[in-house]
């Protein structure tokens, strides 16, 4: 009996101590957000730059909204950390809430498009309905790179419209990247989200993947809504030093003449020349680029009608003596795993930006929403990288901002198989797979956070 009394009253006790202390912590949090809150920040524009400190939210630990008050060993270890984790999360969902979200007859939200950020979009992607043939929906599983690893993972191909090669599924369902009506959809939200350079990814025809078909009407759209194309040359089968060229003077031929094929200047009283991006870069010797990037190559594009402002490719450390010694005009990152490789690590960035600039070169570190690609490379979980609402990808625009960076590419709009876009998503399932989703802030919650990190970004370089 005493011990039955002794038992109510110490479970008494610390439901009052775990009420007291969820309602102090609650306290301090509606406190803390308003003094943080971005409706706060918004209005002092004279801080030009976001000062929360750079996180890593590949690495942080996630707190459930009931961690505090579990029981009483969760209340004798509460600390800070738990806290703020706590904290961050509702001041973003608060802050979602004021971000000027798209919506119907919502124009006069439109901000004005900045040509310095370029986003990494793909035009592979063909529908049964459309074309008579799916592609790129029905991606093989890849083969384990890891030799040594003796798991069983799936084989075979993906089979569309249910079952696709993405952790994610479309809001648009599976769409062919010909359709004018898709192409439209896409040019319109990267308006209204304020990107201005679309990186296409190219292969030239009469290769397997050829994404050129796109191209016209790529073009033609981006100009209705005044954006700018650049090419994003793909390793295709047998690509070398010397059918590039021939395929560089092919898209220049035919393209450069249009409007919308986005143009820079090397200098600033230079010509503004077409901007190239090449994939994988570094597999070709810095020789054979020399031989077509410096002005004392034997192939040299410079002074000739196929010259122009050519990005490399920086994976790792080494590549920046070979985007160097290559006489490429500047290199990019693109992958969105922090960790993964060395110019995709965002601690690496301030550092790459101080060599461009010494260098002469442009440096375009890549933001991205997060990683995932377990639907195509089924034993890759290591490199995942959870979205946390949106967390990663702030974070990772934090740390492109920080860097002094000029340019910022976004990987991706919509490269699905492997996680990065931030095209709308929507919820599906199978009886043996549900897709992942942008639930509960919803479809358009990546390109909201893109329309409101364009402004800080526009804003700190005014």
């Amino acid at each position: 009996m005493l011990g039955a009394v002794a038992m109510t009253v110490s479970l008494r006790r610390c439901f009052y101590l775990s009420a007291m202390v969820f309602f102090l912590s609650t306290l301090m949090a509606m406190v803390i957000i308003i003094k943080l809150s971005p409706l706060e920040s918004v209005k002092c524009q004279q801080q030009k730059l976001i000062t929360t400190p750079t996180i890593e939210w590949s690495n942080a630990n996630t707190v459930s909204s009931n961690s505090l008050i579990n029981n009483q060993q969760d209340v004798i270890d509460f600390d800070k950390n738990k806290l703020q984790n706590k904290i961050s999360r509702l001041s973003w969902k608060m802050r979602n809430r004021v971000l000027p979200l798209f919506g119907k007859n919502n124009n006069d939200t439109l901000i004005d498009i900045n040509y310095n950020i370029h986003i990494f979009y793909y035009a592979w992607y063909r529908s049964m309905s459309y074309d008579g043939v799916w592609k790129h929906w029905n991606h093989q599983y890849l083969p384990n790179w890891k030799k040594n690893d003796k798991r069983i993972f799936p084989e075979g191909t993906h089979r569309p419209p249910a079952d696709i090669g993405a952790n994610y599924y479309p809001a648009l369902g599976c769409y062919s990247s010909l359709d004018p009506m898709v192409i439209d959809t896409h040019m319109r939200q990267l308006r209204e989200a304020g990107v201005g350079v679309l990186v296409v990814s190219w292969i030239p025809p009469n290769s397997p993947d050829n994404t050129d078909i796109a191209m016209p009407d790529l073009l033609d759209t981006a100009h209705r809504y005044n954006l700018k194309i650049a090419p994003h040359i793909e390793p295709y089968p047998g690509r070398n030093p010397i059918n590039l060229i021939e395929h560089i003077r092919y898209l220049f031929g035919r393209y450069s003449s249009h409007p919308a094929l986005h143009r820079a200047r090397r200098n600033n009283d230079g010509p503004e020349l077409p901007v190239i991006y090449l994939y994988d870069s570094y597999v070709f010797p810095e020789a054979a680029w020399f031989e077509l990037l410096s002005e004392r190559g034997n192939l040299t594009l410079r002074g000739t009608e196929i010259d122009g402002i050519y990005m490399g490719l920086l994976v790792d450390s080494q590549h920046r003596s070979h985007i160097k010694k290559s006489n490429f005009d500047g290199f990019y990152t693109y992958f969105a795993t922090n960790g993964f490789s060395y110019g995709s690590t965002w601690k690496n960035w301030k550092d790459l930006n101080k060599f461009a600039i010494k260098n002469g070169l442009i440096f375009t570190p890549a933001v991205g929403p997060g990683y995932i690609d377990t639907q195509v490379r089924a034993w890759n979980y290591e490199n995942t990288r959870h979205r946390r609402h949106g967390k990663y990808y702030e974070s990772s625009w934090k740390n492109a901002i920080d860097s002094g960076a000029k340019i910022i590419t976004i990987t991706s709009f919509n490269e699905w198989h492997e996680g990065t876009q931030i095209e709308p998503a929507k919820s599906a399932s199978t009886k043996d797979f549900t897709y992942l989703d942008y639930e509960p802030e919803g479809p358009n919650t990546y390109l909201n956070l893109t329309k409101w990190w364009i402004q800080q970004f526009t804003n700190y370089n005014n």
